[in-house]
């Protein structure tokens, strides 16, 4: 059996060759080449088959190397093999989305097929041609419809905002005239007040100059 190095060893050169062989098979799929990207994948799903078994073989390894080895190496392999089980686990998940979106592909590529295959005549040709064309004038439809109504809400949003400014307007208008109100009360409660006051210092006058002769009267009469 190889060693724990070894198999490391092996583990990671295979590691490399998946991560370069990934970004192959994105960059094949990207640009459409699908015959490319195809036998790349099977290549891809061989050598994670690979790197599945020399992974198992490091855990067992790993093991054994736990009861051996003193604590220091102990906790250094035991990075080195959580590193090399998650870069599988990621492979794996990186390959099976590819062949879920491969997949797909390939049932689109058959619909297309079956699809062509039934168009056998001009006049079936041009039946499709119609309905393709009945939608996209429906689409065409709801598009102009959609727009006509953004409009009515545009326009009566600004109905509505126009309204609010009459109605802040005329507030501020009120508030104007009751305060004007209040002003013109408040001047003719301060008019009467002057007049009765006024009306009480001439009685004061008078009545100061009616006891003023009266006194003089009587010092006459009482001295003549």
């Amino acid at each position: 059996m190889a060693s724990l190095q070894d198999l490391y060893t092996v583990a990671r050169k295979l590691t490399m060759e998946m991560r370069g062989g990934l970004e192959q098979l994105e960059g094949a799929e990207a640009r459409g080449v699908i015959q490319s990207s195809t036998s790349l994948s099977r290549d891809m799903h061989n050598k994670l088959r690979d790197l599945q078994k020399v992974t198992q073989q490091i855990e067992s390894g790993w093991r054994i190397l736990v009861v051996q080895e003193n604590g220091a190496k102990r906790d250094i392999w035991k990075r080195k093999v959580e590193q090399v089980v998650e870069d599988c686990d990621q492979f794996r998940i990186s390959l099976e989305r590819f062949k879920s979106r491969e997949s797909r592909r390939n049932a689109e590529e058959q619909q297309r097929e079956e699809l062509m295959q039934r168009v056998t005549s001009d006049d079936e040709f041009r039946l499709l041609v119609n309905q393709y064309d009945a939608e996209a004038g429906a689409r065409m439809s709801l598009q102009r419809s959609g727009g006509m109504i953004d409009e009515l809400l545009a326009h009566g949003s600004s109905v509505l905002g126009a309204i609010g400014d009459q109605k802040e307007r005329l507030k501020g208008a009120q508030h104007k005239m009751l305060d004007l109100l209040n002003t013109i009360g408040v001047s003719a409660s301060l008019l009467r007040v002057a007049d009765r006051r006024q009306r009480q210092d001439a009685m004061l006058v008078y009545g100061g100059m009616l006891v003023t002769c009266v006194t003089l009267l009587v010092l006459w009469w009482w001295l003549g």
